[in-house]
């Protein structure tokens, strides 16, 4: 694993990276992070853990902004927080398989190749709604394909980022797909605390 991605995770001692396997020395100094942590951690280094686990699980998106995102339209502040962030369009490209990381649906974003609505849409933050479709330009449709296909390829694991969305109707033939409904739940791939993130 590269530096800068091992850095991360000894951030927060643990392997972020489920596609990428750690070396056995980077193994040991996780396991002796591990060890310091479980002796003496404050409530509030726990909490900033796990903040800290949850930004990266969206692509490093400040915790400013998540807080921004929580709204109380919801009883629960926990389903909030997480359904402004499952409908935000860079997540749900890389929910959909269309981009392999929060950053090259960023990037295909702000540069104006995804449509909403047959709109086109410029802004990573913009929220999708049930029922919107979500389709490529027609001139980038070889490139979103060349793109699927290379992380096909590249990953064993498909799924990539989180499990499969079960929440869409895809077209992978045409790059086309619907929300159909807001995600009930979300999996994520390493342990996170939600109580704490409030």
């Amino acid at each position: 694993m590269t530096y800068s991605k091992f850095k991360v995770c000894r951030r927060i001692s643990e392997n972020v990276w489920q596609a990428k396997k750690l070396t056995p020395k980077q193994n040991n100094l996780i396991r002796k992070l591990k060890k310091n942590i479980n002796r003496k951690q404050s409530d509030f280094s726990i909490k900033l853990q796990n903040l800290r686990k949850f930004s990266i699980f969206y692509g490093n998106l400040p915790i400013n902004r998540m807080k921004d995102n929580l709204t109380y339209t919801y009883l629960d502040k926990q389903k909030s927080l997480l359904m402004n962030l499952e409908t935000r369009l860079d997540v749900i490209l890389v929910r959909i398989h269309f981009c392999s990381t929060l950053y090259t649906a960023r990037q295909l974003i702000t540069h104006g190749k995804i449509c909403v609505n047959f709109n086109k849409v410029d802004i990573p933050g913009f929220s999708v709604r049930n029922g919107d479709v979500i389709s490529v330009m027609r001139s980038d449709l070889n490139f979103v394909k060349f793109l699927i296909k290379q992380h096909q390829d590249k990953s064993r694991n498909w799924a990539g980022f989180g499990e499969r969305a079960y929440h869409f109707e895809v077209n992978y033939k045409t790059l086309n797909a619907i929300l159909l409904f807001e995600p009930s739940e979300i999996h994520f791939p390493y342990k996170i605390e939600l109580n704490l993130l409030f």
